[in-house]
């Protein structure tokens, strides 16, 4: 029986990914939600939308991404980064989906000079992360025999807006820019990240999976 996979915040960068490379899954059949289909402000409005519809797989890959203006959009960025998260927890345990979140570096302070592990302790520096942290605990507590959380980093495509796309633009329209040179990173494509994260669903016993699974995924190198 076909595998169904159901894709939140199918109008982004890793969303669009997603939808692209669905074609080569004809085992899969996947459905795709935006802002649009379903507003994630509201739990009410989740649980009604899920009523009459389960999937094999969430993918959760809607958020409140804007982090300076996390800061004083406090509550708009827990509604969609916490609060939503918590309430597709819920539902995946009830119907016993395998529910994968996307996650950030920003759960960290930024303050190492190497690469974080999934076991480094956690500090995020702003309503941001912090939204983003609450979310994966909220997560790992109601389902944590059945969540995947994906933490990545500066991620670019195509599709969407991004710092590689500002950059490019705007080098085409000044002879000089001004740019913080304060951050290293590694830049990740949301097409190797979806390309992953469609690994991970092959995989044969993902419903066996071990319990409160964190990864981290970016591309090589640093800039």
């Amino acid at each position: 029986m076909p595998k169904s996979i159901l894709v939140t915040g199918a109008n982004g960068q890793l969303g669009n990914e997603f939808h692209e490379l669905s074609v080569l899954y004809a085992d899969y059949i996947f459905t795709f939600i935006g802002r649009n289909e379903l507003d994630l402000n509201n739990s009410e409005a989740i649980q009604t939308w899920f009523l009459d519809k389960t999937f094999d797989v969430i993918i959760n890959c809607a958020a409140y991404t804007s982090v300076d203006k996390a800061e004083s959009e406090q509550v708009l960025a827990g509604d969609i980064n916490t609060t939503a998260v918590e309430t597709l927890a819920r539902i995946a345990k009830e119907k016993n989906s395998s529910l994968i979140h996307i996650s950030t570096d920003y759960v960290f302070d930024g303050k190492n000079f190497k690469p974080y592990l999934e076991t480094d302790p956690t500090d995020p520096q702003g309503v941001y992360g912090q939204t983003k942290l609450d979310g994966e605990l909220a997560m790992l507590q109601i389902n944590p025999a059945n969540s995947i959380i994906i933490r990545t980093s500066w991620v670019y495509s195509s599709f969407g807006n991004n710092f590689v796309k500002t950059m490019l633009r705007l080098g085409k329209e000044r002879d000089e820019l001004d740019v913080i040179y304060d951050q290293v990173g590694t830049p990740t494509s949301a097409r190797d990240l979806a390309q992953a994260i469609l690994s991970i669903i092959q995989h044969p016993h993902l419903s066996t999976f071990p319990a409160t699974e964190i990864y981290h995924f970016s591309n090589e190198g640093v800039c």
